[in-house]
């Protein structure tokens, strides 16, 4: 390490002298904790080096006799300033903004130097000095309690999420400062990269502490609640600043298992086990080894996670900006919950794609209308060898059909009846693009012209599809089984209301008669006989 050697001098000798010692060589020696100036003129800018007036500053001097080197040398003294000042006989924290003859509190809780990412490190480290006297002064302005101020408690005793939120509101003047300050603090050490952001180098700092440590704490973070992208968007179960554990300081571990796998990250996401329970809506709730401070330290906290469709037991944390809490954990699985999520991670190939008809729900004002089944086969592309599901009673019709990873190809066309009047659409189901999903309904065609495929225009998952009497929205979940995409197809199909007139009853009614019946169309007939019955006394009462 370099120090600054102020005396004693043998006599004609300079004041001042900057030597290098190691290990044992190194004596007593104190250290300066200070922020800039409040002036910011008063700092050296890289412009003022080029132009020459670096010199006539007064941070000149320290950024002549201080500056590391070389990138090494850097991150050595990044990585070793922890314990520097652990080490330090003394250490002064020169509050730059506060007078020498000012003693009001609140003149003294407005410094900067509290608010000064790598100042944290200084404040914590050392364990002699009057902050040992100012504790109880110091813990609210800081939010760090009364005895890691006074060193009656271990700082590493601290939960994770705890040593976080004491970052929380802490700046620094580079972005990846706000991690590689936070070094010592966990007792980790990694290398410097300045240029990979802020959010990179935090994740790293994340993966370095669960290398060490199985405090769960880690994953106990929320976004602002007002960020309204963290409503919407998926996230891992790494942080991305430690701003997002402002609110969760109280949050302690569980004493670890020994039988608990540790995390680790993978190319897949973070690898670990977690209790999960599936909720109604789909949504998984994952217990962590936390108990809920709200609820006296009991139960478990827990995050939103959903299953993603891009391989087997991928995950995405989901309502980043809320914790979960739970009574009864679920089993402990073993998952992967991915951190990045590229735009193309849903456009993923694998050498089969098959869609799944899953469900079908109905609704109608009249609930006798409320009934359709998938009755019939007009067209379909390639044939799958795949094995089918279960029939469903709500199909006549294969639920499997293997999709062409072509632009606007027809996959598939089924012929859709509502079980009440006959009243029938086609279901076309197929690709937009290349690996884009896309369905289509028609009314059925003429007998002489039941070729569907040039009728097929892919309108995107999710869309209402409109017809007379019918009104059709596919949803779509992907999931990966087996090495096969699979597009699991919910139908939620809704029967308009028929024009109830006598010319339609009568109409409906000798429409069917005049065709050849099977028992299943007899049967179908019994609600348009009695409509017609009901219709002829109202005539004749009239």
């Amino acid at each position: 390490m370099r120090l600054l050697k102020t005396g004693p001098y043998p006599p004609g000798e300079r004041t001042l002298q900057l030597i290098h010692l190691w290990g044992e060589d190194i004596p007593p020696f104190a250290v300066l904790s200070h922020t800039w100036s409040r002036d910011p003129d008063d700092e050296v800018l890289f412009a003022d080096i080029k132009s020459g007036i670096a010199a006539t500053k007064p941070a000149h001097k320290k950024v002549q006799d201080a500056i590391k080197i070389s990138s090494v040398e850097l991150s050595e003294a990044i990585n070793s300033m922890y314990s520097y000042y652990t080490a330090a006989q003394k250490c002064y924290a020169f509050l730059e903004d506060v007078g020498s003859s000012e003693r009001d509190l609140d003149s003294f809780s407005q410094a900067r130097w509290w608010l000064r990412g790598w100042t944290l490190q200084e404040l914590l480290a050392p364990d002699l000095g009057t902050k040992n006297e100012l504790c109880h002064e110091i813990a609210p302005i800081t939010g760090i309690d009364s005895g890691y101020l006074n060193g009656s408690v271990p700082v590493q005793d601290a939960s994770i999420a705890k040593r976080m939120s004491w970052a929380s509101r802490r700046r620094t003047t580079r972005e990846e400062d706000q991690a590689y300050s936070l070094i010592g603090l966990f007792d980790v050490n990694m290398p410097m990269l300045y240029g990979e952001g802020g959010r990179r180098a935090f994740l790293r700092l994340q993966e370095e502490i669960m290398r060490i440590n199985e405090d769960q704490t880690i994953f106990a973070w929320m976004k602002d609640p007002h960020d309204q992208d963290a409503r919407k968007k998926y996230h891992g179960l790494l942080a991305d600043s430690p701003a997002d554990f402002r609110s969760t300081g109280a949050t302690v571990a569980y004493t670890a298992q020994s039988d608990q796998i540790p995390s680790f990250m993978t190319a897949r996401g973070l690898r670990l086990t977690l209790p999960t329970t599936q909720k109604n809506d789909g949504v998984f709730i994952a217990a962590m080894q936390c108990p809920v401070p709200e609820r006296g330290f009991n139960d478990w906290l827990a995050v939103y996670l959903v299953k993603l469709p891009i391989g087997s037991e991928q995950y995405a944390r989901v309502f980043s900006h809320q914790l979960a809490s739970t009574s009864r954990p679920g089993q402990p699985c073993e998952i992967y919950v991915r951190q990045t999520f590229p735009q193309y991670a849903t456009r993923t190939l694998y050498p089969l794609h098959l869609f799944h008809f899953r469900s079908l729900s109905l609704s109608s004002e009249h609930p006798a209308l409320a009934e359709y089944r998938l009755e019939e086969v007009l067209h379909v592309g390639e044939k799958t060898t795949v094995r089918q599901p279960q029939p469903q009673p709500w199909s006549r019709v294969p639920l499997l059909y293997k999709m062409n990873k072509q632009a606007h190809s027809l996959a598939a066309a089924i012929v859709v009846r509502r079980l009440y009047d006959g009243e029938s659409f086609v279901l076309m189901l197929g690709t937009s693009s290349e690996f884009d999903v896309g369905f289509d309904v028609c009314e059925i065609p003429d007998d002489d012209n039941r070729n569907v495929e040039c009728l097929f225009n892919p309108q995107p998952a999710g869309r209402t599809m409109r017809l007379l009497h019918h009104t059709l929205r596919v949803k779509v979940e992907e999931r990966v089984f087996e090495g096969m995409k699979l597009y699991f197809l919910d139908l939620e199909l809704q029967a308009l209301a028929i024009e109830s007139t006598l010319a339609r009853i009568f109409q409906d009614a000798f429409g069917s008669l005049a065709q050849p019946t099977s028992p299943e169309s007899k049967a179908s007939l019994v609600p348009t006989r009695d409509k017609l019955r009901q219709s002829l006394k109202s005539i004749v009462k009239r």
